[in-house]
């Protein structure tokens, strides 16, 4: 919180408030200690000191707080939530972006907490784009059906139509949509997602709109390994070939993975990041297509034969059954200095601060024994508000659970593979989705394994692969299966998606992609210039679409 005499309506930035500190006791010492909800297990920290003298504060209002104001001549700077020696009262007052208010502290241990000013809807900016961008893609829609109504009434031979299986098209087009809506939501993230923190990444624990996208990534990319490895296969290329352009893609992914960890000029050679997004893909990929190519048969529809898709995956299944375990028995029963066996917890002031060092437990652990703590993550998310230090979302560990997540994908692609009818498609990718719905938020509930993105936790897996069924389930309905929607604006972004990522990562702050107008200090200038950049690299996707160009390793 910054300390000021005096702040006002146009000090302030997007998210956040002013409150006026007043006393009306003689109390020398009087302080304010405040907590954020997304610090689970945290101390309180020192705020302000309350006295006669008026004083303000600048306070985040994206997140609910809670207040102490404690009597105390021992200046802690931190007070564990279970200490109340000395506390005079507390609160957890509401708070809106941009609203002054006026805390007021009185005799018989009482208080008041009135608005000067009343808080703006920070989110009005964020409906007014959902409900454009949904008009948007229902206009397109009732224009594609009138378009082809007519196209019909006109044509000399007018046939009934019937539903035909996607399966006997080159290319899926729901695939390239649940890809295509994965970067583009994965760029407008990375761009600060208009200020609005749950559309970001979760602290620690839990899940918020921005979980959702690196995993559904990853495992669309698995439900395309058994139709491309399939496909050469069928069209006689040998395994040994295959095996060869796998190990290549992932050399490449790799090492441009690494290369962009050096933007900004962030290229010293002893404090180089090594892993990352692309890198997680390369060795999810090397990993997972490298066990199906081996051990699979290629694709063959087999009519409605229950349970075939998982018997023909079932060494697969067994491989990447000893994955997990092998993960689970590192992440609860590796000793790691100076913490608990099996801690999950971010360190930093996390539980008042008894595991300060014990960011990740075994996972954090892992890196800064293989990779060294100068070659993770220096800024995590948790950091900024536990003082955890680095950890590395994408590090070593969270790979066993990735290519746990892959493996998923590539069942529901062997589903595609072995099943012509649609509804049988539809019913078991559903039928998935429920069963990994259920284990993983029974895990999470049970808190045995909260979901947690930065761990890549086995819940974490189970909700974000059903969430991504359902998607996947909704879009080939839509999209192969009755055709009301051919998957614009997404599809074509979806199907030059390396570009997309890439060029945003190095483009990232350039003008024409990013720009700034003022203080920029409100949601609706921060979503403005977050979906230009979106705009921009979807109509770059359509170019290099129209010029039949696309980019692949």
């Amino acid at each position: 919180m910054e300390m000021e005499r005096s702040c006002t309506f146009d000090e302030l930035n997007f998210d956040e408030a002013c409150v006026i500190l007043k006393s009306n006791i003689n109390l020398p010492n009087l302080w304010l200690y405040t907590l954020s909800s997304d610090c689970i297990k945290c101390p309180y920290s020192r705020a302000a000191m309350i006295e006669s003298e008026i004083i303000s504060m600048k306070v985040k209002s994206a997140r609910s707080q809670y207040w102490r104001i404690i009597e105390t001549d021992k200046h802690e700077e931190y007070i564990p939530a279970w200490d109340e020696n000395g506390l005079y009262c507390q609160l957890s007052p509401n708070i809106g972006e941009f609203g002054i208010y006026e805390l007021t502290v009185d005799y018989n241990n009482s208080y008041s907490f009135v608005a000067n000013k009343q808080p703006v809807n920070s989110h009005l900016p964020l409906v007014i784009i959902l409900g454009l961008i949904a008009l948007f893609l229902c206009v397109l829609s009732i224009l594609k059906i009138i378009f082809n109504c007519v196209k019909r009434c006109r044509s000399k031979d007018v046939q009934i139509e019937t539903v035909e299986s996607s399966s006997s098209k080159p290319r899926l087009r729901s695939l390239d949509t649940v890809r295509g809506m994965s970067i583009l939501l994965m760029i407008f993230v990375n761009n600060g997602a208009g200020g609005y923190v749950f559309l970001e990444h979760a602290t620690w624990n839990g899940l918020f709109v921005g979980d959702l996208v690196f995993p559904c990534f990853l495992w669309i990319m698995g439900v395309c390994i058994p139709l491309s490895i399939s496909s050469q296969l069928t069209r006689g290329t040998s395994r040994f070939s295959i095996c060869c352009a796998i190990v290549k893609r992932s050399f490449y992914l790799f090492f441009i993975g690494i290369s962009l960890n050096t933007l900004g000029g962030k290229n010293q050679l002893e404090s180089i990041r090594i892993f990352g997004v692309l890198q997680r893909f390369s060795v999810c990929y090397l990993v997972t297509a490298m066990i199906y190519l081996l051990l699979v048969s290629p694709c063959t529809h087999l009519g409605s034969k229950v349970v075939y898709e998982i018997l023909i995956l079932m060494p697969q299944w067994i491989i990447a059954f000893f994955i997990l375990l092998a993960h689970c028995v590192i992440i609860f029963l590796l000793p790691v200095p100076d913490c608990p066996k099996g801690y999950l917890g971010p360190g930093g002031r996390h539980d008042a601060g008894k595991y300060w060092n014990c960011v990740g437990g075994a996972a954090g652990y892992v890196d800064k024994v293989l990779l060294g703590v100068n070659h993770i993550y220096q800024f995590p998310t948790a950091n900024s508000v536990y003082g955890s230090g680095p950890f590395d979302p994408e590090g070593v560990l969270g790979c066993l659970t990735s290519i746990f997540q892959v493996f998923l994908g590539i069942q529901a692609g062997q589903i595609l593979c072995h099943y012509e009818d649609w509804k049988n498609r539809i019913a078991r990718w559903l039928v998935w989705a429920l069963i990994f719905g259920v284990i993983g938020l029974s895990l999470h509930f049970t808190e045995i394994i909260p979901v947690n993105k930065n761990l890549w936790s086995v819940s974490f897996v189970m909700v974000t692969t059903s969430f991504s069924l359902g998607l996947l389930s909704a879009c080939y309905f839509l999209v192969d299966v009755i055709g009301v929607w051919e998957g614009g604006p997404f599809r074509i972004p979806g199907m030059n998606a390396l570009v997309m990522y890439i060029g945003h990562q190095v483009f990232y702050e350039m003008f024409p992609f990013h720009w700034r107008i003022g203080k920029m200090n409100t949601h609706s200038w921060l979503m403005a210039e977050s979906l230009w950049c979106i705009v921009l690299w979807t109509c770059i996707a359509y170019t290099l679409h129209w010029k039949k160009l696309y980019v692949t390793l």
